[in-house]
């Protein structure tokens, strides 16, 4: 079982690809109080101790957690304060990696470019937030479960209702296997699995789905609009939403000569850096294609930090840029909430708009400050990355801009209500993904009474919140470590149904046993070992007893056993072709489902239809006085065993064929 729950594990990677990493601390429009802080002019330090800072920073976690290499831009008061390469672009070339010359794959930060060109056309009175974006793909079958409409609105909250997929086809290697946009959107459509503008769950599809409608109001490819609307009115040369894809894109493809500026990606396998080449995105471009440099991102925050304009030219209308900027949805009270296109986060007790990004290897981090008029961008060309992106900005502005921590107060009333195990929204509902993939947080008491969170490898222990903000009291606490803000959310019974937790793009349900992925695990071991078990006595010892007087159950009793192998060897199966992408987490995507993973589902269903078989012929076995008690009673468990694994695999869509 341990073997099966790190293969398990190591598949949350798709959710950390294209992952938010920001979140607001508070709530709709209620303004801060300004606060006097220096800024970089006003302290002794001035650029050189920053960049000694950053300098200290990224280089002892590149090597702590093996990341080649890595780009940074900073800036203040409208002004690029830092912008500097570390490491490697390309380790065999002995490429180095620059801020202005170095492109990187930022991932899903490219969705903030989407809905900036959606705010330029709604600005433009060419589009309107709150129309169903049926309206305006006419040509486009989206089939959805709810009659109620999905907006734009609801697409920028991450709350059109549909489940998150990604596995064999979220990204490509093969450039002639990328998709149009229009094709993937109709091949990949994810299953509407609640109402809109209820839960939200972070959609890939919607934010493309979102772009599909920039192509067709504006007449321009999306790659197209970027260029003429977003990337050349700021100055970013160095930037593209192109790839270097095959003909069957008909259109031109990334130029050369940015082609071969852009960064190698990295794992790191067996001691050494293993190159991953080119990660395609094209096939879902507006969520996450964007290729660039740390410089021209650092335009990008410029503009946005001020009220759309960078210099002489305006991106946005001072209006809609501050409307961007405000938050229009939250979970809960008290919560982190998206702005429009931003997700919102505390930041060492500031609010932030940001939004993270990773492909197969790289793992990027977008974050603004606009109290403090800061803006950060990070970016590493390696899978380690992850550990070190996180917190970087948090660092630097504890660092160089301190503010008080939220308080804490004593424990609530009754902290065992909200033990339980809680498994994301964003998840399969519908695939064979379902089985593999979840992203659990479990909440648990310690020896002192308090309540610990253990998510993603991590424990944090939750400090009830205090204070007489929107959303403080019952059932809302902070993480001691970061000051982050959950709150646990009841049902009209007062039951905890929901925890809130610092991404505002998705919520954690709480589940029982029956849905918990770490249980539906531990009865596939047991289930396991008690097949092997029952055939390996079988074949030892089937020789002495007693053979049944009638037929029908000599019968049931060969086809018990043929299930129970059948299961094995299926689970055996399914593991062979789950265990390399353990070692290779680019499989997720480029090649599942493997042809192993394939064949343990066909036998699957064939293991399936004889427990069926099994369970029909149960009632003669019951009746068989050729037997001991004993031994029927083993038969009708073991009957019993083969149909909860039928029931488990169904419920978790292990008969769905992927191709």
């Amino acid at each position: 079982m341990k073997l099966m729950r790190g293969a398990s594990s190591v598949l949350l990677v798709w959710l950390w690809a294209a992952m938010a990493l920001g979140a607001d601390i508070d709530g709709q429009d209620r303004e801060r109080e300004p606060r006097e802080q220096p800024g970089f002019e006003q302290q002794a330090f001035e650029r050189q101790d920053l960049e000694a800072f950053v300098d200290g920073f990224i280089t002892a976690r590149m090597k702590a957690h093996h990341v080649a290499g890595v780009t940074v831009a900073v800036v203040k008061d409208d002004e690029m304060v830092l912008a500097k390469g570390f490491g490697s672009a390309d380790i065999e070339a002995k490429r180095p990696v620059v801020a202005q010359r170095t492109l990187f794959r930022p991932g899903s930060i490219s969705k903030l470019f989407t809905w900036t060109a959606v705010m330029q056309l709604v600005e433009q009175g060419r589009l309107d937030l709150d129309t169903d974006v049926r309206d305006y793909l006419p040509d486009f079958p989206l089939e959805t479960r709810y009659s109620a409409p999905i907006t734009l609105r609801q697409l920028m909250a991450h709350t059109p209702g549909f489940e998150d997929t990604a596995m064999g086809h979220l990204f490509e290697d093969d450039p002639d296997a990328v998709l149009p946009l229009p094709e993937y959107l109709r091949r990949h459509a994810p299953a509407q699995v609640r109402p809109p503008g209820s839960w939200p769950a972070y959609s890939n599809f919607g934010v493309a789905l979102a772009g599909r409608v920039v192509e067709v109001v504006s007449g321009l490819s999306w790659e197209a609009y970027a260029e003429r609307h977003l990337l050349a009115p700021l100055g970013m040369r160095d930037s593209t939403f192109r790839e270097p894809w095959g003909p069957q894109r008909e259109q031109t493809p990334m130029a050369p000569a940015l082609r071969e500026r852009v960064s190698e990606g990295y794992q790191w396998v067996d001691g050494a850096f293993r190159p991953g080449g080119f990660t395609f995105v094209g096939g879902i471009g507006p969520a996450g294609s964007l290729s660039t440099t740390a410089t021209d991102m650092a335009r990008f925050m410029r503009a946005h930090l001020n009220e759309g304009r960078l210099g002489e030219v305006a991106l946005l209308a001072p209006e809609t840029a501050r409307e961007m900027q405000r938050t229009h949805y939250r979970v809960a009270p008290g919560q982190p909430g998206m702005a429009h296109g931003f997700i919102e986060s505390e930041i060492a007790g500031y609010r932030a708009l940001g939004h993270g990004g990773g492909t197969v290897h790289f793992v990027s981090d977008l974050q603004l400050i606009p109290e403090l008029e800061l803006g950060v961008f990070i970016s590493t060309n390696s899978n380690g990355g992850q550990a070190l992106v996180r917190g970087f900005a948090e660092e630097l502005v504890r660092r160089y801009f301190p503010t008080e921590a939220p308080a804490a107060t004593t424990a609530p009333d009754d902290p065992a209500r909200y033990v339980g195990d809680y498994l994301s929204t964003r998840r399969p509902y519908t695939t064979v993904e379902a089985l593999l993939n979840h992203d659990m947080a479990s909440v648990h008491l310690d020896r002192d009474g308090q309540l610990l969170l253990s998510r993603r490898g991590r424990e944090i222990r939750l400090m009830p919140a205090q204070g007489e903000g929107e959303g403080e009291g019952e059932g809302h606490f902070r993480q001691a470590d970061s000051g982050e803000s959950l709150r646990f959310l009841d049902d009209q019974s007062g039951a905890v149904t929901h925890l809130a937790v610092p991404e505002p793009i998705m919520v954690m349900e709480r589940v029982g046993p029956l849905a918990n992925p770490r249980w539906r695990l531990a009865f596939f071991g047991l289930a396991g070992l008690v097949f092997v078990a029952t055939l390996g006595s079988a074949l030892l010892g089937g020789w002495r007893r007693p053979r049944a007087r009638r037929a029908t159950v000599r019968w049931a009793a060969r086809l018990t056993l043929l299930a129970a192998g059948l299961w094995v060897v299926s689970m055996v199966l399914a593991l062979a072709g789950v265990l390399p992408i353990t070692r290779d987490v680019g499989l997720v995507f480029f090649g599942f489902p493997p042809p192993a993973f394939v064949a343990a589902q066909v036998i699957a269903m064939l293991a399936g239809a004889l427990s069926l078989g099994s369970l029909a012929l149960l009632a003669p076995v019951l009746g068989e006085t050729g037997w001991t008690p004993g031994r029927r009673l083993r038969h009708a468990g073991l009957v019993v065993l083969l149909t909860l694994t039928l029931v488990t695999v169904w419920q978790f869509n292990g008969f769905v064929l992927m191709g």
